[in-house]
């Protein structure tokens, strides 16, 4: 009894042992059995996501291939300009093989572009277009040429050229000075005409004579003097006093040249006919120039109207402009026309498209304020189909200059330097003074392409046949800037 007692405490202490030594290992095995399992798990769940995703992903892109297979895509058409902003560019060369036949004259740097500036070029022309016209323009423009100057205070001594069968009274005349006074002054005696030998008189005035425009004529087979003065527009005896040593009859020998030679005084008055003429210009409003002539677009574009009686124009399709532009191209070749004894044709080249933007060969005429003009020609070249600077009327040539310098909104007319000479000869011929001439003219002194010199006739290579008018931002275009 007492053997088996004394075991029975032994057996239950061994029991309880073993019992806490696997208790202690399952719980030791399931804690670290927790965190692998979990792990496995997700680690299962993210491959099925994957695999179903990119299932997925696949199935998309095989219904797309095969939409796009199904579905033909939409014809894009293609914009006819390159507009890219406002800011400015220098002049890009152009492709291999083109000449360049239309240069800006714009001397500028590349800077940057910031942002999207054909995107802002759009969102203008998106708001303007949202906004009304307006009303009809009228014409801002001078009724004839500008005033002569005021009078001096003081009088002034001046010299005066003369011409061939010009006399005392002539000059005083023309001064507004008594005969007296204006023989005293040259040592002449009363009642004697003017010596032979003398070129030029000394007269003291206080009134500023019209400008006096020099006229030459070739004599041709047939050319009489009556016909030649109504082509000038003066008398026939003043003609035939201004040419003593012609004779009665204008008959050339053969090889021989004549020429017959006029000066005619300017009429600065205002012309009421004129003014009826501008009064009549009607222009439609709401074209407006917005960016550079070089970068920028044309909101409304308005065409150039068909004026046989005034030009011709080449390109219909390239003849829009904004209503400023038109507007004042129309007034200038009113004036010229009105003013000038030229008959031939005015021919318009050049000007922009409907909406603006670049088209070749020109790399300006995006923003509707360029305008190429054909050089005038003389009557025997009409009709040439390729012409040099001998065919060109050099003096309706500065005629026509000067009705768009007259207008006051002319920013460039692009002329190759070596024609300018003749624009300087015709000019002074009409009576313009050096220093007019040297505020408008590049010729007789080259600027450089950095200089300061504010000329409006400037040097840009190829416009040798024509001039190329650039018309400066209207009055409401605020979206317009200049070339500079």
């Amino acid at each position: 009894m007492t053997q088996a007692s004394s075991a029975r405490p032994f057996r239950h202490a061994a029991l309880r042992r073993w019992w806490s030594f696997w208790a202690l290992l399952v719980v030791l095995c399931g804690g670290l059995a927790t965190p692998l399992v979990s792990e496995a798990a997700a680690a299962s769940s993210s491959s099925k996501k994957k695999s179903s995703s990119s299932s997925k992903k696949k199935s998309s892109s095989k219904k797309k291939k095969a939409s796009s297979k199904s579905a033909a895509p939409k014809p894009i058409k293609p914009l006819q300009r390159d507009v890219v902003g406002p800011e400015a560019v220098p002049d890009g060369d152009y492709a291999e093989g083109e000449t360049d036949t239309d240069g800006e004259g714009d001397l500028e740097e590349d800077t940057g572009d910031a942002g999207d500036p054909e995107s802002e070029l759009e969102a203008i022309e998106r708001e303007l277009l949202s906004q009304p016209a307006g009303p009809e323009p009228e014409i801002v423009y001078a009724e004839g040429p500008p005033p002569p100057p005021p009078p001096p205070v003081k009088p002034r001594s001046l010299k005066h050229v003369l011409i061939p069968g010009e006399t005392l009274d002539d000059v005083a005349r023309l001064y507004q000075v008594e005969v007296g006074d204006l023989a005293k002054w040259n040592g002449i005696r009363a009642g004697e005409p003017i010596p032979k030998k003398k070129k030029d008189l000394r007269v003291i005035t206080t009134h500023s004579p019209p400008p006096r425009e020099k006229l030459e004529h070739l004599v041709k087979r047939g050319d009489t003097w009556e016909k030649i003065a109504a082509e000038f527009g003066v008398d026939v005896a003043k003609l035939r006093q201004q040419n003593p040593r012609l004779g009665d009859k204008l008959q050339p020998k053969p090889k021989q040249k004549l020429k017959v030679v006029a000066w005619k005084d300017l009429d600065l008055s205002p012309s009421a006919a004129l003014g009826t003429k501008l009064a009549q210009i009607r222009v439609r409003a709401g074209g407006l120039s917005i960016g550079k002539p070089n970068r920028g677009k044309l909101v409304r574009g308005v065409e150039l109207p068909d004026r046989p009686d005034l030009y011709v124009k080449r390109k219909p399709d390239e003849s829009y402009g904004s209503t400023h532009t038109v507007m004042q191209t129309l007034a200038a070749i009113t004036r010229f026309r009105h003013e000038s004894n030229f008959k031939g044709q005015v021919v318009i080249g050049g000007m922009s498209r409907a909406r603006g933007g670049r088209f070749r060969p020109h790399k300006s005429h995006q923003s509707g304020r360029d305008v190429d003009i054909r050089l005038p020609l003389l009557r025997s070249a009409e009709g040439k189909r390729h012409t040099t600077s001998a065919d060109v009327d050099w003096k309706a040539t500065w005629q026509l200059m000067r009705a768009f310098l007259d207008t006051g909104e002319v920013e460039y007319i692009f002329l190759e330097y070596n024609l300018q000479k003749r624009i300087y000869k015709a000019a002074r011929e009409s009576g313009v003074s050096r220093e007019q001439l040297d505020a408008w003219l590049e010729w007789p002194v080259k600027i450089k392409k950095r200089s300061n010199k504010r000329v409006l006739i400037r040097h840009v290579e190829g416009h040798t046949t024509h001039m190329h008018v650039r018309i400066r931002c209207g009055p409401n275009e605020k979206h317009c800037y200049s070339s500079r």
